[in-house]
């Protein structure tokens, strides 16, 4: 049983358990720099071999809110003033898309945390294009754009405006941001031949 596993330096790591339950804190070393922190949770149910996992990811700057918020939730168990308060976040019930991903699968995220190299080209690929369509996550277009050109993202160059913006999702504004990327790519590519 291991916490969630990056290939970032660990900086310091707390593990602590109570029955099936065992939770870790492990502070972590960003690409670029920066610090955060992933809580996890692993459970495991009675008559069941599967372990649960669930992971938050905050990052450096979020740190303070964070520590603040959470005496003060634990200063009111403490004192027994636990009568319901009023959400000062709107909860939405059906969360969809990249949302509904865990923050550690998000592919802005993962980036930050885990460097581009470790991204599949669809994610790469959906951080360009931000969104996706009422019918698919920016994700699901990502995953349809690469397995057109068979996840080979050299064939993308032959691709036109036009055939990109055949996919439900992508109007000219994506397509243009898909194009400028490609372009971009290639002269950097040129120009560190020479």
């Amino acid at each position: 049983m291991e916490a969630v596993k990056t290939r970032f330096p660990t900086l310091a790591s707390e593990t602590f358990s109570h029955g099936r339950k065992h939770y870790f804190i492990d502070v972590k070393k960003a690409a670029n720099d920066t610090h955060f922190v992933l809580i996890t949770s692993s459970e495991q149910f009675q008559n069941d071999p599967t372990r649960y996992r669930r992971t938050i990811q905050l990052w450096e700057e979020d740190l303070a809110m964070f520590v603040e918020a959470l005496a003060m939730v634990l200063g009111r168990l403490a004192y027994g003033d636990l009568t319901p308060a009023e959400p000062k976040l709107k909860v939405v019930e059906d969360v969809k898309g990249v949302k509904a991903l865990p923050v550690y699968d998000r592919p802005r995220e993962k980036l930050h945390a885990l460097g581009a190299g470790s991204l599949s080209n669809a994610e790469l690929l959906a951080i360009l294009l931000c969104t996706g369509s009422s019918e698919l996550s920016v994700l699901d277009l990502c995953k349809r754009i690469m397995k057109s050109v068979k996840d080979e993202p050299a064939r993308l160059l032959s691709r036109t405006a036009e055939d990109f913006c055949r996919f439900p999702g992508v109007g000219v504004a994506k397509a243009a941001t898909l194009m400028a990327s490609l372009e971009l790519g290639r002269r950097a590519f040129l120009s560190a031949k020479d």
